[in-house]
């Protein structure tokens, strides 16, 4: 992501997802910082949970902050191989756990992990949890009260709409959809919204 001087820094959220199974924690990407870490790990010893391990959706800081952290601190982080392949371009730590392919399932019937193309960025991922029909998008979807595509430096907006197809069409009956930055949504509106502004950014180019 491009550095911004301090006269210019801007305050932007980014959403990152604590799955609990019993006395079992999994994230879905960390902090933007690893500053951020240990008062979020903080947060798990006071309910008496165990982090078991971390998957990233992309290459980009929002989600990947927290890595060296998880790394110094010996836990099992996971990214695909393109994810990973990224990190390691860019000079930065890479994931200990890597996998290849379309589909990996994170946590057996429960966290489920799928690639449908390039977007937002070239190794994009979405998080499916079958049991709560709950989609987590990434930085690939964008949420329903922001009508830009956003920042585009590593994106591929030609096939970026065939992506977030290719989502709608694996997850038909989701519920509720988590974005990378921004409000959830619910059922497939975030989804159908992606498509609408990144047609409409193609069309205006």
């Amino acid at each position: 992501m491009p550095s911004e001087s301090p006269s210019k820094s801007i305050t932007m959220d980014a959403n990152s997802i604590i799955y609990v199974d019993g006395k079992d924690a999994y994230y879905i990407d960390t902090p933007w910082n690893s500053t951020d870490m240990p008062e979020l790990m903080a947060w798990l010893d006071v309910r008496g949970l165990t982090l078991k391990k971390t998957v990233f959706t992309h290459f980009h800081e929002d989600q990947t902050g927290g890595l060296d952290y998880l790394l110094d601190n010996k836990f099992n982080t996971f990214s695909s191989n393109k994810t990973n392949q990224l990190l390691i371009k860019q000079g930065k730590s890479a994931a200990n756990n890597e996998f290849t392919g379309v589909n990996f399932e994170f946590l057996k019937d429960k966290i489920e992990v799928y690639y449908p193309g390039p977007g937002h960025s070239p190794d994009n991922l979405v998080v499916w949890l079958p049991k709560e029909n709950i989609l987590v998008g990434g930085c690939l979807l964008r949420a329903n009260e922001v009508n830009s595509i956003g920042w585009i430096g590593d994106a591929d907006t030609e096939k970026w709409a065939l992506s977030v197809q290719k989502v709608q069409e694996k997850f038909p009956n989701v519920k509720l959809v988590i974005p990378g930055h921004g409000e959830m949504g619910e059922n497939s509106s975030i989804i159908t919204h992606t498509m609408e502004v990144v047609n409409g950014f193609n069309a205006n180019k």
